[in-house]
């Protein structure tokens, strides 16, 4: 059984039916909710983390991740994105006037493998047109998602296998757990071989739960949560995705803008970046003072005349590595992880990816822990599974975040 409906379960579904595995997905809320939806839905090759020019850890690990996401995108893998939306097959780096700026751009393209490629002046995407001739652009192979439809892509032919439990309980029974899923109508009881969670912020007490009803010995899980402010602009924008360069050689992009087109006809900028992340103790009218400010230096041509703003506050939950640990990912004294964090907590998998780019990896990781673990594919149980559960409720796809009718714009 797999608990929380966001890219690293749903991949992990996908990846576990594929070869063979009986399984079950378990949301309490909407799929996508939280993370994956709030995500700005790039597929990262490492040139964000390069951009002091060494390639880093983090870096190095995400690196294989485009061309992966690539194939199933393209219909050419076992997880089939064929019908997710790719807003941009790739993105675009650009500096300010300032020789520091520029560096970062060279000394990223040296770094990793990952292509990035000066854009001539005359070649210039529609949205740099107005850019003064100080200000050097590059093109970077990664792919930018749109969340929503990457999530229906994959829970659609998964959904026989996708349950809405408003609640569960965990007791022990032999090899493996008793889970009781409790919704509004009633109850059911499934005994599941291995527990495994990716729902966030909510491992931690899932993982309690069912370790102290089990009885089980073992380390707590251990989680860390790094806040982002993001911000939100519409209006007569042009489509922008991409990362401003900082002076000198900085690892984070001043600001990072995603673009999606409402059915109004306005254009959305959802932007993160060290201004999302700087902006964690800023108000909600701090934050879009501090962004409008900003903006004026990273895109000075850009009209932001007429435009609404909004901002959305993000809690990253990611796994803090330790000796209990599975898999990759570094990251103590609450620094990002160099990859996704695996933590067998009393024999329940506590699995956060770290980045949207890394649910193939989070996938393949948690089959190796179940072969490891003497847990094989058996593909009978499926069909009787969906029967027994026909009648229960399915979630829905979370809304992208400018959709969400609590959103409050200025």
């Amino acid at each position: 059984m797999i608990f929380g409906g966001g890219i690293a379960g749903l991949w992990t579904l996908a990846h576990l039916r594929g070869l063979g595995y009986s399984c079950l997905l378990i949301e309490a809320r909407e799929l996508g909710a939280g993370q994956t939806i709030a995500s700005q839905g790039i597929i990262h090759g490492g040139v964000k983390y390069a951009l002091s020019g060494a390639a880093s850890a983090a870096s190095r690990a995400i690196a294989e991740m485009p061309d992966q996401w690539r194939m199933s995108l393209e219909g050419r893998a076992s997880v089939d994105l064929s019908r997710a939306r790719v807003l941009s097959p790739h993105q675009h780096l650009w500096t300010t006037t300032g020789i520091g700026s520029r560096l970062v751009g060279v000394a990223a393209s040296k770094a990793i493998r990952t292509p990035v490629e000066r854009v001539a002046d005359a070649d210039r995407p529609d949205w740099a047109r107005g850019a003064p001739r100080g200000v050097n652009i590059y093109t970077v192979a990664e792919p930018v998602l749109d969340p929503a439809s990457l999530v229906e892509s994959l829970a659609a032919p998964l959904l026989g296998l996708i349950l809405r439990a408003e609640d569960v309980r965990f007791t022990a029974t032999g090899d493996g757990h008793a889970v009781g899923l409790r919704r509004a109508e009633g109850e059911a009881a499934i005994e599941a071989r291995r527990i495994v969670l990716t729902a966030g912020a909510g491992n931690v007490e899932l993982a309690e739960r069912a370790r102290r009803r089990n009885g089980e010995p073992g380390e707590p899980a251990a989680m860390q949560r790094r806040p982002l402010h993001m911000v939100m602009a519409r209006g007569r924008l042009p489509a922008v995705f991409g990362h401003c360069l900082g002076g000198g050689l900085s690892d984070k992009p001043r600001v990072t803008i995603t673009s999606q087109m409402e059915t109004s006809g306005r254009t959305v900028w959802y932007i993160g970046g060290a201004i999302a992340e700087d902006g964690v103790s800023r108000s909600r009218e701090d934050q879009i003072a501090a962004s409008k400010a900003e903006l004026s230096r990273c895109v000075p041509w850009v009209d932001l005349s007429g435009t609404e703003w909004a901002t959305l506050r993000v809690d990253r939950a990611e796994g803090r590595r330790h000796d209990g640990g599975v898999g990759g990912g570094g990251g103590g004294g609450g620094g990002r992880p160099d990859g996704p964090v695996m933590q067998d907590s009393g024999g329940v998998l506590c699995v956060w990816p770290t980045k949207l780019a890394f649910a193939p990896l989070v996938a393949r990781r948690v089959s190796e822990w179940l072969a490891g673990g003497g847990v094989v594919p058996g593909r009978g149980a499926v069909p009787e599974i969906e029967s027994v559960f026909a009648d229960w409720p399915r979630p829905r796809v979370a809304a992208l975040p400018w959709n969400d009718a609590e959103v409050e714009w200025s």
